[in-house]
């Protein structure tokens, strides 16, 4: 039987100008990640030990992820809610400011093209925090020239996320007794010392945690080691998001579980569809076609233990 060590060596990857790195990028060098892949552009941490041991670290203890990869549509101005719904099936009417929800965007044939989380920041102010898709290109071809009094960029916003079952106490102590009430699936803005940040009660793990989206690039490392520092009595680790555990979860993986060849009834996902509420969506009229001529596969997956908002 081969064994790991006796496994081929993996291609190197370098590092170049053409592929972004995230402002926590040297902190992950220094932490000892030993490999990294790309994701949306940027060079993504993948691992820091292996990725049986930083499983063990998340599900024990808690750990510390750059997925400053989840880059962020930004959608601002006074048509900012209804251009944010035309881009998902999801109904939004009910959603709050500071309130977070789990959401796909759709293209005019009904595929998926990005499965985000989105963030109410403000009344006329969203985020889209992508998966690997370049959505901010789509949605400027969406919404064309003049047709809607919205700003849409990508913000300098990267999240790091802090995951496991210590991730409460280690938040707690950062940045005050209020993460205890922070519901699943909300936000808060805040500041550490200085340092900018938006704070949601979300992740990729399965675990209890928490994202941490710093809004100034130039402090990324300030940020990273704040975190570290405060997580060693916790038994913190720098690792990146578990496959292992996400799978155990029942989480999709964007590429991996779906993709724009794929539509939301085919990946059991209908209830982020509503094709009765009166707004407008991208993909509508497809999915009404869809629905009512019924689907020819289906992903089988047992998600009971994961429960997005």
């Amino acid at each position: 039987m081969t064994t790991r060590s006796n496994a081929p060596p993996k291609p190197y990857l370098g590092f170049g100008t053409r592929i972004r790195k995230s402002p926590f990028f040297e902190s992950t060098l220094k932490w000892g990640c030993k490999e990294y892949t790309t994701y949306n552009h940027m060079y993504f941490p993948v691992y820091y030990n292996t990725p049986e041991d930083d499983f063990w670290s998340l599900v024990n203890d808690v750990t510390l992820w750059d997925v400053s990869v989840e880059r962020q549509v930004e959608i601002t101005g006074p048509d900012a809610t209804k251009f944010t719904q035309l881009l998902t099936p999801r109904n939004l009417s009910d959603c709050q400011v500071d309130q977070c929800k789990y959401v796909l965007n759709t293209n005019y044939e009904g595929g998926i093209l990005s499965d985000p989380i989105l963030l109410r920041i403000g009344k006329d102010h969203w985020w889209y925090s992508i998966s690997d898709s370049d959505l901010l290109l789509w949605a400027m071809g969406v919404a064309g020239k003049g047709k809607y009094d919205i700003e849409l960029k990508e913000p300098d916003v990267s999240p790091l996320q802090v995951q496991g079952p210590k991730s409460r106490a280690l938040m707690t102590e950062l940045f005050g007794s209020w993460i205890n009430d922070l519901k699943y699936y909300w936000c808060k803005q805040t500041e550490i010392k200085g340092i900018p940040v938006v704070i949601s009660r979300t992740g990729w793990s399965g675990e209890i945690g928490y994202e941490v989206y710093l809004r100034d690039g130039k402090k990324g490392a300030e940020l990273y080691e704040m975190i570290m520092a405060a997580g060693e009595k916790h038994k913190i680790a720098p690792t990146g998001p578990s496959q292992i555990r996400r799978v155990e979860a029942g989480i999709f993986s964007y590429f991996q579980d779906m993709r724009v060849t794929d539509n939301p009834f085919e990946i059991g996902m209908d209830r982020l569809v509503d094709l009765e509420m009166e707004a407008d969506f991208v993909g509508k009229e497809a999915l009404i076609k869809i629905k009512k001529e019924g689907i020819k596969k289906k992903i089988s997956w047992n998600r009971n233990s994961w429960r997005p908002y």
